[in-house]
């Protein structure tokens, strides 16, 4: 199921249910993944914090990925600047 997160907080939240989908605590989430149990909390609170390397391991230890779509497209026009 497609998620649209168009801020940090939707993304923290979003992640901690993929984890919760997969019935994985924090600590199970970090061996899974090579991270940390400070970084899952904090891509799940705060994931601003984090890298990107560490938002793609954790989507990888969900059996998640990314996608990224342009904001015009969702708005259905064209026409806007960034």
């Amino acid at each position: 199921m497609p998620f649209v997160i168009t801020n940090p907080q939707q993304l923290g939240h979003t992640l901690k249910g993929l984890r919760k989908q997969k019935d994985l605590t924090q600590v199970q989430m970090a061996k899974l993944s090579g991270l940390g149990q400070k970084t899952i909390s904090l891509l799940e609170t705060e994931p601003w914090r984090c890298s990107v390397d560490s938002l793609l391991r954790y989507l990888s230890a969900v059996d998640a990925a990314m996608s990224l779509d342009f904001i015009a497209a969702l708005r259905g026009s064209g026409d806007e600047a960034w």
